[in-house]
Formats: structure tokens, C-alpha cells, sequence
């Protein structure tokens, strides 16, 4: 029943947002809507088999008043399975900052993580058979 589920961020900017999710993981603009006064109000990206919607702050609480809050406070974290993990790493750590270091967490898992430029947490981890 169930096809696929994308996750839309709230953002500040989303022109801010694209930039970072263009410059330091290689997404590309799959779609956009501008406002009136020609900023993007909302951006599909999207990265190999990856999709993120990011919807701007005043318009997405305009949709769905219950998210209304007086600044962005993010409240999940993306968990990213990659290929290539500790080649994918050390490029990332040479173009961003890198907020918990390469480990292996409690469940066996090898993961490292980032903020984006909203505070929202990125989690990578190695792309495991079985």
C-alpha cells in the first residue's frame, strides 16, 4: 500500500538550505517554487536514490498552523545509509564539520554525523550486507 515517504524540512531559507545540500553533499534541485517576491518558498532535491523536500518556515506553517513555533527547532535527525563510508568521510570531513566523529555505536553500526546549516543532524552509516 505504502509507496515511498520523503521527508520536507522546515527552513529559514530555502535558498540557504539548497546551497548547503548542493556545495557540501551533491544534491541537485529536482523542483522549486518561488514566492512573490522570487524566493524560494520550497525545494525538491535529490542525491542517487535520495529525496528531500525543504518548505520555507512562514509558508509551510501557513499550510499546517500546528508547526507554527518563533524559530526553526529541529526535532529529528536523518539517518543515511552510504556507500564508500570512511572514503565518503574523509572527503565530507575536508568540507564540513563534523559534529560526532567516525565510531561504532552499540549496535555494530559505523556512523559519523553533521549539522546542516538549519541544525538539523545528518547520520551516516556504512551501507552493511545482511
Amino acid at each position: 500500500m505504502y509507496k515511498s515517504m520523503t521527508t520536507n524540512l522546515m527552513v529559514e531559507s530555502v535558498e540557504d538550505s539548497v546551497t548547503f545540500y548542493q556545495n557540501i553533499l551533491g544534491f541537485s534541485v529536482v523542483a522549486s517554487v518561488p514566492n512573490e517576491s522570487e524566493k524560494l518558498q520550497f525545494a525538491i532535491l535529490s542525491k542517487d536514490n535520495l529525496m528531500l523536500m525543504l518548505q520555507e518556515k512562514g509558508n509551510l506553517t501557513e499550510e499546517y498552523p500546528i508547526l507554527n513555533t518563533d524559530m526553526v527547532h529541529p526535532s529529528v535527525t536523518l539517518y543515511i545509509m552510504v556507500d564508500n563510508f570512511e572514503e565518503f568521510y574523509h572527503e565530507l570531513k575536508e568540507r564540513h564539520e563534523i559534529l560526532c566523529d567516525m565510531h561504532t555505536t552499540f549496535y555494530g553500526s559505523k556512523e559519523f554525523a553533521i549539522a546542516d546549516n538549519n541544525g538539523y543532524v545528518l547520520t551516516f552509516t556504512e551501507n552493511r550486507e545482511g
